[in-house]
């Protein structure tokens, strides 16, 4: 291809949406101000989708744990309302936690965690006061409060029902003998709950936080928080046993991540309008500045969740609602830029935004040694930057002098080198790479992994990831940060995401689209078509001007090979407020 990099081209202008701080996220859900975590209670009711989550209306800090809530009528732009759920009982006067709402003989009930005065967690009902007003604003607890006292978890899950109309419930329990659980409990009447037993547990964590059971193409999954991250795993319901099996990995494997990212306490729904489960998560601040801001916290933007063409992976993709917030004036599209062999910084010149969402289409040789990527929240000279970039291995399955750090679930005994550990990891169905570390002892030096770490130089290590079939290749999608800000209490890693790309054809070449979203201090990352990974994370530039994009070549292909950016589209995004 003869094509030679033209952004010297390019005149387009996004206007940096200027907020009281410049920092705030204008598109993703969060309250007016102060404190907000886990989303809590969504449904869609009356013509109008509900979201509740845990706010503190007193300070930008955890703490006075109330529900506040907002209304849409689309799931993009929102709507305020007073708090829901206040902490003013005795069995919930330390905190109203999370839980779910059910539609429950045409009445949304919620059930939700009370932390009472003595510190116990019990789980407690409300409902609404007029069922005639379409926001829902005014909620009443039920004077049977609390419905359910013991084991001492938190976090009800939304209900579902058998063939007999009995009603089921999970919420997450714990403890360091037991593990990790969601426990069961069944009612006739939404009111007398009995506790049954454990409905899935594992090892991987003394307590599950957040679980979920909702079905996806007449499949059932499973989610839950854990390890400070969020699970999920598809599995079936024994309807003897009423226990939840996995069909291969479970809930911990990192394999499993419902996103690779800052992405917490997640909550799913069902949207009879568009027929799709939905999904949000909390993603919290990465650095120590938010009680000066005041605001912390925000949810991430909804998500579809479905099945892969063959049924054994869960995807998710923004959902097709967020186009109405695209300006379509700001609309610019460039074609066909094929990126010389080597960029440290290439400025994409007039070209700005903190507020937008970039759709980009990359083609790149396969089974290639590469490093490259897009630049975005930039300073002008490229001083302050944050870098989305692809990054590749001609050969993946033993890399010397690098290192897969994180992820271990065993540290094989007896190896002496490094095939051995490869030969063990091959060996174990819950491995996906591992690592051998040259200059360590016996019994301490080979280690299994439940999901594919990022790439790091090491000359003590080779590592490896569990290949595929023939016709695959993993790449890492990454978010390098170490530029983003200049506050040393922000996050500065790297956060990433591995994604198995698949041949169709006989061509030589990858075609990867990303779906970038980048609001203020806030970016996510998709890959829209296939759904195969979401990655979330926070930067905090100070510099006025950090609202610049560009590309870098770390690493070319080689001979005469190129990268090139087949489409990239650029659209300003509007608030979402309402």
């Amino acid at each position: 291809m003869q094509t030679i990099l033209f952004f010297v081209s390019l005149i387009t202008i996004f206007e940096v949406v200027q907020a009281d701080d410049p920092l705030r996220p204008q598109y993703h859900m969060m309250p007016a101000k102060n404190w907000l975590n886990d989303p809590n209670g969504p449904v869609y009711f009356n013509g109008y989708y509900h979201m509740f989550f845990q706010y503190n209306p007193n300070a930008a800090v955890w703490g006075d744990m109330h529900w506040g809530h907002c209304y849409s009528k689309d799931m993009v732009h929102w709507i305020h309302l007073p708090v829901a759920l206040a902490p003013d009982q005795p069995y919930d006067i330390n905190g109203i936690f999370s839980g779910s709402t059910t539609i429950v003989n045409g009445i949304p009930t919620i059930i939700y965690t009370g932390i009472t005065n003595t510190s116990a967690q019990v789980q407690c009902q409300a409902q609404p006061v007029d069922m005639s007003d379409p926001t829902l604003t005014n909620w009443k607890k039920s004077l049977l409060n609390p419905l359910i006292t013991t084991p001492n978890g938190r976090d009800p899950s939304t209900a579902f029902q058998d063939d007999e109309q009995n009603y089921y419930l999970i919420y997450g329990y714990g403890t360091e003998d037991l593990g990790g659980q969601a426990v069961l409990f069944t009612s006739k009447d939404f009111l007398k709950w009995t506790y049954l037993h454990p409905f899935h547990s594992n090892h991987y964590d003394s307590f599950w936080e957040c679980p979920d059971i909702f079905a996806v193409t007449n499949r059932i999954v499973l989610k839950a928080s854990l390890l400070g991250r969020d699970f999920w795993t598809l599995g079936d319901i024994d309807p003897i046993k009423l226990i939840f099996i996995p069909d291969n990995h479970d809930l911990g494997e990192f394999i499993q991540l419902i996103d690779h990212g800052r992405f917490y306490a997640s909550k799913t729904f069902y949207d009879p309008v568009n027929d799709q489960q939905i999904i949000m998560g909390w993603t919290s601040e990465e650095d120590n500045l938010g009680p000066k801001r005041g605001w912390q916290g925000c949810h991430t933007l909804p998500r579809t969740i479905f099945l892969s063409d063959d049924g054994s992976e869960l995807r998710s993709r923004p959902i097709d609602a967020l186009k109405t917030l695209r300006d379509e004036q700001s609309h610019e599209s460039f074609h066909s830029v094929v990126l010389p062999s080597y960029i440290p910084f290439e400025l994409i010149p007039n070209t700005h935004g903190n507020q937008i969402e970039i759709l980009i289409n990359w083609q790149f040789p396969m089974h290639q040694n590469l490093d490259f990527g897009l630049i975005v929240l930039s300073t002008s000279n490229g001083s302050q930057q944050t870098s989305i970039g692809i990054t590749s291995r001609d050969n993946t399955s033993v890399m010397f002098n690098w290192d897969l750090s994180g992820w271990d679930y065993f540290s094989v005994p007896s190896i002496i080198d490094w095939s051995s550990c490869q030969i063990a990891c091959n060996k174990d169905p819950k491995c996906q790479a591992w690592t051998f570390v040259k200059d360590r002892q016996i019994n301490n030096n080979c280690f299994l992994k439940s999901g594919i770490p990022f790439l790091t130089s090491n000359s003590v290590c080779i590592s490896g990831v569990k290949q595929r079939h023939d016709d695959k290749q993993i790449i890492w999608i990454y978010m390098n940060r170490i530029l983003s800000q200049k506050n040393p209490d922000a996050a500065h890693n790297i956060l990433h995401a591995p994604i198995w790309m698949e041949s169709t054809n006989a061509n030589t070449h990858w075609f990867l689209q990303l779906d970038i979203f980048i609001d203020h201090s806030v970016i996510e990352i998709f890959e829209p078509q296939g759904g195969r990974f979401a990655l979330t994370g926070h930067v905090y530039p100070e510099e006025e001007n950090a609202d610049n994009l560009a590309v870098y070549v770390n690493e070319a292909p080689n001979d005469d090979d190129s990268i090139v950016i087949d489409t990239i589209d650029v659209w300003k995004l509007y608030t979402i407020w309402t």
